[in-house]
């Protein structure tokens, strides 16, 4: 839970928001506040779930493009909380020294902010030596009520050749509002607009943000939005995993041929990878989890998990057949020796990342995903691999048989149409 002057926003986010809203109350003054759960992102470096950052060269125009991205935000569904990275909140005073008029007393503006200068920060005018050790300065300034008030600081005395002159006959005190930090992107001022999620799926509210900001925001030249945060993280991981996992795919293919001798025995080993997804994917729904680069980074590790599976139980039964055993008892043999090792695995597995699925391990709450990925895939998968990979050995080996017998055919006709 995180309170601010400044955030515009109060929200219920679980027992403690609950806490904090009823609280509210005794304040004397407005405070408004932005309630989310810090580690809600997979990764530590994302700010939030959705992050929506304009780019600019004004801060006022930014300001400005800032507050319609949050209006038009809080339509999405399934956002529980928007905030801003700053706000023009932070009441400044600009001190515009009137050159000609300085001229007229013979003091440059120079010495009128060096005059200031010591009224506000002071200045060491003597030292206060101490027997045997270093001096203490001392430093003189303005008395704090002399440096709270403006109007009263307008009144202070400049001394000039002509004579002490108020300061107000100098220069111009103009109150304007800064925001309390500065962000730069490509060497533009920035300004991002957070929106955070408790159970709603990135997709569902990507689909909002499309819907409900991105038409209705109207962005001038020199200006940009982008999508940033853990929707735009995903989407360029997604991208990467992909392309990693089909180059994974096809060298796992060729060195799986190189170690079967055989082209068919690859594609059924292969064919338990979308058999663990789909356990995957039921584990998913049915704890709440959406899908995100943790989970994306557990189905390759569920992917290694299941194909070593696999590889163990084809061996198996390549070995028997080698032996001189029948295809369908050499099947029935391999699952009764491996069955047992492959699920002591993958229960022992899955277990052990239990406390990381259901968040008590502390420090690993964002990695909620992948491990429901992993018990999910290796659960489900396991079963089906035992039930499934066997099934398509069969399939693979009759169609090979199949066109063995019709290349061996081919072959004969073609050596008698050459007798005749």
């Amino acid at each position: 839970f995180q309170a601010e002057d400044g955030i515009r926003d109060v929200e219920r986010s679980r027992g403690l928001g609950d806490v904090y809203k009823r609280q509210i109350k005794e304040f004397d003054k407005k405070i408004l506040y932005s309630v989310f759960d810090f580690g809600a992102t997979p990764l530590s470096s994302i700010t939030s779930t959705v992050d929506l950052m304009i780019t600019g060269d004004s801060l006022e125009k930014l300001d400005e493009l800032g507050n319609q991205v949050e209006q038009h935000l809080r339509k999405v569904k399934g956002l529980t909380s928007v905030s801003r990275s700053w706000y023009l909140d932070k009441q400044e005073f600009i001190f515009e020294i009137d050159e000609l008029q300085a001229a007229r007393y013979h003091v440059s503006p120079a010495d009128i902010s060096a005059q200031i200068g010591v009224a506000l920060r002071g200045k060491v005018s003597s030292i206060f030596n101490i027997p045997n050790e270093t001096g203490l300065g001392v430093r003189v300034q303005f008395s704090k009520p002399y440096r709270d008030n403006v109007n009263d600081f307008e009144t202070m005395l400049i001394k000039t050749p002509l004579g002490l002159i108020p300061l107000k006959v100098f220069a111009k005190i103009t109150p304007v509002f800064a925001p309390g930090v500065i962000t730069r992107q490509n060497l533009n001022y920035s300004i991002d607009v957070y929106g955070f999620r408790s159970t709603a799926a990135i997709t569902h509210i990507q689909r909002g943000i499309d819907k409900e900001v991105i038409p209705n925001v109207r962005i001038p030249s020199g200006y940009r939005l982008s999508k940033e945060g853990e929707i735009a993280q995903m989407k360029q991981s997604g991208m990467r995993l992909a392309r990693a996992m089909v180059i994974a795919l096809i060298l796992l293919y060729f060195s799986l041929v190189v170690t079967f001798s055989s082209w068919k025995n690859p594609f059924t080993i292969m064919l338990a990878i979308p058999l663990a997804a789909v356990g995957s994917m039921w584990f998913m729904l049915g704890f709440g989890r959406h899908q995100c680069m943790p989970s994306m980074m557990g189905l390759i590790l569920l992917a290694g998990v299941i194909v070593n599976n696999s590889i163990l139980l084809i061996d198996f039964i390549e070995d028997g057949r080698k032996k001189g055993m029948d295809m369908h008892d050499a099947i029935l043999e391999g699952i009764r020796l491996r069955a047992r090792p492959i699920l002591m695995t993958a229960f022992g597995t899955s277990v052990g990342m239990l406390p990381v699925a259901f968040q008590r391990a502390v420090g690993l709450e964002r990695l909620s995903p992948l491990a429901v990925v992993a018990i999910g895939g290796l659960i489900i998968g396991t079963f089906l691999t035992l039930i499934y990979v066997p099934i398509f050995y069969i399939l693979f080996e009759k169609l090979g048989n199949k066109i063995k017998g019709l290349l061996s055919k081919l072959r004969g006709d073609k050596i008698q149409e050459a007798e005749t």
